[in-house]
């Protein structure tokens, strides 16, 4: 499909069942509501489908107007029904990770078919490649195919600039209109960006919600998260939390557990409490929060930030921007990656920058 999460062999794997079950069981459903798919042979139906973003957004209708029809496939490992999205298939991947695959493919053979794919002389990436790059974490719902056209419209510094807000704009006119003016107020009022914001603003924000009055029954427990002297992380902590698919599938080597560990034990209790006191944070989405921005910006930027000694006015400022974009004990682990990556997008990702 042209597009994978991790490189490892059980990831290499499950995409490889993805694929087959979507040209496969996939197309032979689909074909009975869409007859213009009876006419092509199976090889070419799965291709058609993602070489038209119109014929796209007619599947994931049909997909979710008769969820009968495809019972057979929505089963997990052990053939249980799976009613959910977040829950794992039999192909190692939940549905709401098909569906940003298949969104991703999509989108990266659109900016293909309609951007240069030969890099500019002082560049090393065709710019229909440097865009999917830029918006490749943001590609996860259906309901974005009929804006990949307005995608492949937007500079990646853009993209970059924008971040997880693309995920507000759901309709073409509210694209529009964000792409016209990043920094406008959102559609609901909020704050749009820490850019736009006053210093009496931010003070107001800071005041009132960083430290919320009533504590989340799921917010992590400060005792149960910090080492004895209370000075670090305590990464034993954080086990079970990498047994959750979701957490798995959102940070980096998910089964390198010991250089997890180590990344957790090297951040300090004043920007742990920051976290978790100030958003009300899980446990589940205090580590991805923190594995995200350590694999965005690499050991010694992240040591600076969130070490022993770290900048509380920088802390700060990623609190009131977390609040403003509503990051709160309710957030999805996804949400928070997403967040965290967008903060930290002008370092770009540590794997390309040799760190």
């Amino acid at each position: 499909m042209g597009d994978t999460i991790t490189t490892t062999p059980d990831a290499a794997l499950a995409v490889f069942r993805v694929n087959f079950a979507l040209q496969g069981q996939v197309v032979d459903i689909l074909g009975q509501f869409l007859p213009e798919l009876n006419v092509l042979p199976r090889n070419r139906a799965y291709d058609t489908i993602m070489d038209d973003l119109g014929l796209l957004s007619r599947c994931f209708a049909v997909f979710r107007r008769e969820p009968e029809r495809f019972r057979s496939i929505l089963i997990d490992d052990r053939k249980r029904p799976v009613t959910d999205d977040s829950t794992p298939l039999s192909c190692g991947r939940s549905l709401s990770e098909v569906i940003a695959m298949v969104v991703r493919t999509a989108a990266k053979r659109f900016f293909r078919r309609t951007l240069p794919t030969t890099p500019r002389p002082t560049e090393t990436r065709s710019p229909a490649d440097e865009l999917y790059e830029a918006i490749r974490a943001y590609l996860l719902y259906e309901w974005q195919v009929p804006l990949v056209p307005t995608y492949a419209g937007m500079e990646p510094s853009l993209v970059r600039r924008i971040g997880a807000r693309l995920l507000e704009a759901r309709e073409a006119a509210s694209l529009a209109r964000l792409i016209a003016d990043p920094d406008a107020p959102l559609a609901n009022g909020a704050t749009a960006s820490m850019a736009g914001a006053s210093e009496s603003d931010r003070a107001a924000v800071s005041s009132t919600t960083l430290h919320p009055k009533r504590k989340h029954p799921m917010t992590a427990h400060p005792a149960e998260i910090l080492c004895e002297n209370q000075e670090r992380l305590r990464p034993e902590a954080f086990t079970p939390v990498f047994l959750d698919p979701e957490v798995r599938a959102t940070v980096p080597n998910p089964d390198n557990i010991r250089a997890i560990a180590d990344i957790l034990r090297t951040v300090g209790s004043v920007s742990a409490l920051a976290l978790v006191e100030g958003l009300g944070l899980r446990k589940d989405q205090l580590a991805v929060m923190l594995l995200v921005a350590h694999d965005c910006i690499g050991t010694i930027v992240f040591g600076r930030l969130f070490g022993t000694r770290a900048d509380p006015e920088l802390l700060d400022r990623i609190l009131v921007r977390a609040r403003l974009h509503g990051i709160g004990p309710d957030s999805g682990v996804i949400e928070c990656a997403i967040f965290m990556r967008s903060v930290f997008a002008r370092f770009g990702h540590r794997s390309r920058r040799g760190h």
